[in-house]
């Protein structure tokens, strides 16, 4: 049966062997490479990594149409660049990334990571996916198609991220694998993503066994956090080739020796290099690679992206070469992109070059001088041009209102006492910092007029997800614990995976303010200091993203992460934290719009204990 849809966009991209050129291009090269014609640019005398040797090579770089023709020989060049002050190394690899989490459209997106050394993403557009189902998926190839940054997809596997049948959260479609294999044939597919649900495929779902078996051949990856055993074993023998989730050197290190390529994450709320690094060394930077996962526009415009954990991982005292190699040529073995991650003849000439930030030891962290996508300088009107080139497939496809609720007063977010008592013993979500997993916690509560109420000063919020896909009116209230809220409220429309409104607050009032406020601007992210005074960041694409400057986006976040502090939230970055507790596929207790969600039971349960 042919699959093939004829409505998914075409794309510009290359293919992804080394250097497969015309035979007039190949004369070219092969003139250029023995030195008898200039090349386009040389790097001339420089220092630049082996990463098949692991050693720093001195001696010209030589580019051309594009390409890695020439190295460590001597080269002309129509175009030179002295390289005795720079390293040079191959351009980042993001491993696995949501770009939608940025809160940036892809063309915007690029402007932000590009020039922190970036030069290929892999996406799993999940969010936007989870949202707009096909229409998501088409629109996300769209977008991201004609970049100067290389997007290449791995076609989101869950959608939702738990079986349909289990009833545990309302996403706004549902993917079944007929829906997925229709973009098999799109060449910057490179296979099915994180496979969320790994208790369905530990118990034989068939869903989930026809997703993986439809994408045998092709990249299938992994999500398998705490994982470990006979039923990691039967993780990988399924065919999974990789994981992201890893929080303790023993668990990255069990996945390693079971045969998947583990990826370090550092995002904006999961950030987890500190504890995975020193996995690295001669042999494993090769099939350890890096990934953000989920950062937003504020955390790459100030710390970096993939570069972000290059520099972390030099100022630990890593090998240098290790760590250039786990950014760039890991990824590219990992994802089977055989022209990218390496300098030597026949690879793109996606380049970064780099030095110490004090000139001298890369203890003291990462210089990013200049980088080169294609053989060119990435130049902010570069970026600029490409922008304005990619407008119009960005802006189109997605169809408008986010937010299908409608407004709600105070007693929406009442959680009526099931009995006469003055408290309540009732279950609570615990957050811990900097990390996606939660604990399940019991928190006796005070009960008022028959209502169980939050409790600010011992930090106990009341935590609500109201489904905004389907006009349902299905919501869920429940309790969380760490957030530090001392009063105020938070409402968002972006909340993992389904991505359903999510409000916690002090009190039902200003909850119901906030939400009523998100849904008139129809999605993004709302500050409530009380029922009046709001900060707002609209994000009218999918109430996932919205298509601004990167520093406009950035400005915007800044003043909401100011009123949450106001509020007294505690956490680093409460926005992406919170949007993370109404995913059910991380332990231990989440909540979504159909109950509060004992994660490794796979059921809802009672809020009350």
């Amino acid at each position: 049966m042919n699959h093939v849809r004829t409505d998914i966009p075409p794309s510009r991209g290359r293919a992804y062997g080394k250097a497969v050129l015309s035979q007039r291009d190949l004369r070219a090269v092969l003139r250029v490479a023995q030195g008898k014609e200039p090349a386009d640019l040389v790097i001339k005398s420089t220092r630049w990594l082996d990463v098949f040797s692991g050693e720093f090579v001195t001696g010209d770089l030589a580019i051309f149409k594009g390409w890695i023709v020439g190295t460590q020989d001597p080269y002309d060049g129509h175009i030179t660049i002295d390289g005795r002050a720079h390293v040079v190394v191959p351009g980042f690899i993001d491993a696995h990334v949501h770009l939608e989490s940025s809160l940036l459209t892809p063309r915007r997106f690029q402007q932000a990571v590009l020039p922190h050394g970036t030069t290929t993403v892999i996406w799993d557009p999940h969010e936007i996916a989870n949202v707009r189902g096909r229409e998501g998926l088409t629109w996300a190839l769209r977008a991201s198609d004609g970049l100067l940054l290389d997007v290449l997809v791995m076609v989101s596997s869950c959608v939702p991220s738990t079986s349909p049948g289990l009833q545990l959260e309302t996403s706004g479609a549902v993917l079944q694998t007929q829906d997925l294999v229709s973009f098999q044939s799109h060449p910057r597919v490179l296979g099915l993503a994180e496979m969320m649900n790994y208790p369905g495929l530990l118990n034989g779902d068939e869903d989930v066994l026809d997703k993986l078996t439809a994408f045998r051949g092709m990249r299938r990856d992994g999500h398998c956090p705490g994982l470990t055993g006979h039923a990691l074993n039967a993780y990988s023998a399924a065919g999974i080739h990789s994981c992201h989730e890893s929080t303790t050197l023993a668990e990255a290190r069990e996945k390693l020796r079971k045969g998947l390529h583990v990826l370090i994450r550092e995002g904006s709320c999961a950030k987890d290099a500190k504890a995975l690094l020193p996995i690295l060394n001669d042999y494993t930077s090769a099939v350890v690679g890096f990934c953000s996962d989920d950062r937003h526009a504020a955390d790459i415009q100030e710390e970096g992206h993939i570069s972000a954990i290059v520099d972390k991982a030099l100022r630990a005292g890593h090998a240098p070469a290790n760590v250039f190699r786990a950014a760039s040529f890991a990824a590219a073995r990992a994802y089977g992109l055989d022209d990218r991650g390496a300098i030597a003849p026949g690879f793109l000439a996606d380049l970064c070059l780099v030095r110490p930030k004090d000139g001298r030891t890369w203890t003291s962290g990462l210089q990013i001088d200049s980088v080169l996508k294609h053989g060119q300088h990435v130049t902010p009107q570069r970026l600029t041009d490409t922008a304005h080139e990619s407008c119009e497939r960005t802006l189109v496809g997605v169809s408008p209102l986010n937010m299908k609720c409608k407004p709600c007063s105070a007693d929406d977010f009442r959680l009526s006492s099931p009995d006469r008592g003055d408290h309540r013993r009732v279950r609570v979500i615990g957050v811990r910092p900097r990390q996606l997993l939660t604990d399940s916690l019991i928190e006796t509560l005070p009960v008022r007029h028959g209502g169980i109420q939050a409790v600010p000063s011992r930090d106990i919020l009341k935590i609500a997800v109201f489904e905004r896909h389907h006009f349902s009116g299905r919501r869920t209230i429940g309790f969380v614990k760490g957030l530090g809220l001392r009063r105020g409220a938070i409402a968002t429309s972006i909340g993992h995976d389904a991505h359903n409104a999510l409000i916690v607050g002090t009190d039902d009032y200003v909850m119901a303010a906030a939400l009523n406020r998100l849904i008139a601007i129809d999605g993004g992210i709302v500050v409530a200091l009380d029922t009046e005074t709001m900060e707002c960041l609209p994000l009218p694409i999918g109430g996932l993203m919205c298509d601004e400057d990167p520093r406009a986006v950035v400005a915007r976040l800044h003043r909401l992460k100011r009123a949450a502090r106001e509020l007294g939230c505690t956490l680093e970055e409460p926005f992406l934290q919170l949007s993370f507790l109404a995913l059910p596929v991380i332990p231990s207790l989440k909540i979504t719009d159909r109950g509060i969600i004992d994660v490794e039971a796979s059921r809802v349960v009672s809020p009350f204990v």
